[in-house]
């Protein structure tokens, strides 16, 4: 292709395989996702977190609860830390359902929509290819006669 350049990005747009994905990022849908995302992060954040701070609180203040017995030489204190592994659990399996009722069918419709734009891109680049092959860089696309 004589005389093809690619396009520059713009400032602050990031390209990844030829496409422009500031245009991703600007939709609405994007920010959607984004916001669903952060808020079931952070909510899970702070109950994971809280509820392992809460463990280490009552070990380190509270010896005599954590130290009482529920079931024969099982304590508090047991309990608590073999229901911090549920709790990872329970945590994981609410992301993974939450995740695929409605996380996953919004980022499903933007992936199909950046790849129909990254189609169109690709076939607009490929005419204007066909284009440059027709006027070569050297010769006007007059012709060159005067």
């Amino acid at each position: 292709m004589a005389g093809y350049s690619a396009p520059r990005p713009r400032r602050g747009s990031e390209r990844v395989g030829g496409y422009d994905c500031s245009i991703i990022v600007g939709d609405r849908r994007f920010r959607l996702l984004r916001s669903r995302f952060r808020r079931l992060i952070s909510v899970l954040f702070v109950l994971f977190l809280g509820w392992y701070l809460l463990y280490i609180g009552l070990s380190a203040f509270a010896r005599g609860f954590m130290a009482q017995p529920v079931v024969g030489n099982v304590n508090v204190a047991l309990v608590f830390g073999m229901s911090q592994f549920a709790s990872t659990f329970l945590l994981a399996w609410c992301y993974s359902r939450y995740a695929r009722r409605r996380l996953d069918p919004l980022a499903a419709q933007i992936c199909e929509e950046a790849e129909r734009r990254r189609e169109a891109y690709t076939r607009m680049m490929a005419e204007r290819g066909r284009m440059d092959d027709w006027f070569p860089a050297d010769e006007p696309a007059g012709g060159g006669q005067a």
